[in-house]
């Protein structure tokens, strides 16, 4: 008599975590080599405009998302700009929006976070786009008081270890794509200390091996870039 087999349980989009597994398993299957486009040239690209920042000069800010990512990989293009603020100074940013004629547009939601983020998008005569964020919960509190990486408008980006745990926990399409790269251009000792310092936030015993498997994905990647990644960045 054949023995049966236990059904395997089933892919839910809805889950990080899932949609993780999904793209490093599949990445690593197919084990592609090159980028598909000029890395070199992106990563000496122009610096996007985020002049309307000043808005919040006094309040601690600091750049996530796309722009935050172009810091440490190669940029992508996007519309809006995602800034991130401390739970106690939000309220405060938020004004400052109301007060200079922005509208917003919608609240953010971000099911299945464990990051306990909350934001709002917000736009100016339909032209400009400003998602804004804050979280109550440590990990935040840890990234602001790191000194954080300034772009060369003076912009601050959030630390790199706490980018790579926003987009660990978001997991969407493009973020699997900006953890590659961010983590491709790691050797493996930086890699390593990124793991260790992002295990006191995240209860998931998949996410050493993950963000080894990312880098990896990252440098397969970069091979025909000719970018060395045994110095790190």
């Amino acid at each position: 008599m054949s023995r049966s087999v236990p059904p395997t349980r089933p892919f839910d989009p809805a889950s990080a975590a899932d949609r993780r597994r999904f793209f490093i398993e599949r990445a690593l299957r197919t084990r592609s080599r090159g980028a598909g486009s000029d890395l070199k040239s992106l990563l000496a690209g122009t610096v996007p405009n985020v002049a309307h920042l000043a808005l919040f000069d006094g309040i601690p800010t600091m750049l996530i998302g796309a722009h935050a990512a172009a810091a440490y990989a190669p940029p992508r293009q996007t519309a809006d700009v995602d800034v991130i603020f401390p739970f106690d100074r939000y309220a405060e940013a938020d004004a400052r929006l109301r007060t200079a004629g922005w509208i917003k547009t919608q609240d953010l939601v971000f099911p299945g976070s464990r990051l306990g983020l909350v934001g709002a998008a917000w736009s100016q005569a339909g032209s400009e786009e400003i998602d804004v964020m804050t979280s109550d919960q440590h990990w935040l509190r840890d990234a602001f008081a790191l000194a954080s990486v300034l772009r060369s408008d003076g912009a601050r980006v959030i630390p790199g270890d706490y980018l790579v745990l926003m987009k660990v926990e978001s997991a969407r399409g493009h973020d699997q794509g900006d953890l590659t790269r961010i983590l491709g251009l790691m050797n493996d000792a930086e890699v390593e200390l990124t793991i260790s310092r992002l295990s006191r936030y995240l209860d998931d015993g998949n996410i050493a091996e993950d963000l080894r498997h990312y880098a990896q994905i990252g440098r397969w990647e970069y091979e025909t870039g000719e970018i060395n990644v045994d110095d790190g960045r």
